[in-house]
């Protein structure tokens, strides 16, 4: 299991607002696996990391299963704010800041779910590319 505090104050964060299995449908759950994960530089006060992980739940009398989810810990001048959203299987949504990466595994939600998404111009963070650039 997972046991990174990003992912499970994230994760916790959509499970205690949605609407979906927070009323004790599920006995037993616990985040299970970092998929992939993208960090990005807009500026120096302003970062952004996007993950993907799943979380494996277990209904009384069932199997347990597993729920792809997406996160995002954004620190805007020293500040963190956490977003998670339960991914569903059509779920590819947009975003500048990870494709410009090469992170095209990394799923959003499609949207406007008030993520990050970085613009078309932002390369990789820390990248020197020469001194004529």
């Amino acid at each position: 299991m997972l046991r990174s505090g990003w992912a499970r104050k994230s994760w916790w964060i959509s499970r205690s607002t949605s609407n979906g299995w927070t009323n004790s449908k599920y006995v037993e759950y616990g985040l299970d696996e970092l998929q992939h994960q993208c960090f990005s530089v807009e500026s120096y006060d302003h970062t952004f990391h996007h993950f993907n992980f799943t979380v494996k739940m277990k209904k009384p009398d069932s199997d347990w299963s597993s729920t792809p989810y997406f996160a995002q810990v954004k620190e805007i001048y020293g500040r963190k704010y956490y977003t998670c959203y339960k991914l569903s299987s059509y779920d590819d949504g947009h975003c500048y800041a990870c494709i410009n990466q090469g992170m095209h595994a990394l799923k959003h939600p499609i949207g406007e779910f008030g993520y990050d998404s970085g613009y078309p111009d932002t390369g990789s963070p820390f990248i020197y590319l020469s001194d004529d650039e």
